[in-house]
């Protein structure tokens, strides 16, 4: 039980000097840079962004989020600030495998999110899926697929959901996909938590919510 504790306090600690070091990353670049390049407001000492259908603040030079996120989606979204280089979004979906240095994490995450469609999404009725969705601020799209969601993660970083249903041969079936333009903003670290954020909020999981 002690080395449980030692465990979550030695990995809460981790995670707090990746907070410090992203907020020390992000205070090096002027706030005209980062609005520019990351297409978010800034107002008042704040950075004003929208991730998945909500509008969060971010106060200079604490960094703090408010309304407050969890924590690995807050640190995504330090990240998105700091490495954002003003590249435009392609409209090309891409698999996780795809992205820059994603064989190994990336292709993890598409199986999971293959199967979290196949267990889980997929067997939802669509309107329940697309409530879901909606509630997290995505668009409902046409799509050779039967049901396509895109998910505005951060004004420049978009994903997609993509579901097959069942039918009398086949059972259901989906992927999640990322904007071709992804690495320009996210490392592929990054990019598998936007996608498990999303996962997660989708199934009521809290395995990165937290």
């Amino acid at each position: 039980m002690a080395e449980g504790c030692d465990d979550m306090e030695k990995a809460d600690r981790q995670f707090e000097n990746m907070l410090i070091v992203a907020r020390e990353r992000l205070l090096r670049h002027t706030p005209q840079e980062v609005s520019r390049k990351a297409g978010v407001r800034y107002e008042d000492g704040m950075y004003l962004v929208d991730t998945l259908g909500k509008t969060v603040s971010v106060r200079l030079p604490d960094c703090t989020v408010l309304p407050q996120l969890s924590n690995w989606h807050t640190l995504t979204l330090l990240h998105y600030l700091d490495l954002a280089d003003g590249a435009p979004p392609s409209g090309c979906m891409i698999s996780f495998s795809q992205y820059k240095d994603g064989l190994v994490r990336g292709g993890g995450l598409d199986r999971n999110a293959e199967l979290i469609v196949r267990r889980d999404l997929g067997v939802l009725p669509p309107e329940e899926l697309a409530r879901r969705c909606l509630s997290m601020g995505a668009e409902l799209l046409p799509s050779n697929a039967d049901f396509c969601a895109h998910f505005s993660f951060l004004p420049r970083c978009s994903l997609w959901l993509k579901v097959w249903f069942a039918d009398d041969e086949l059972p259901p079936s989906g992927r999640l996909l990322i904007d071709e333009s992804a690495p320009h903003y996210l490392t592929i670290e990054d990019a598998v938590t936007a996608g498990s954020l999303i996962l997660d909020a989708l199934t009521g999981a809290q395995h990165w919510n937290t």
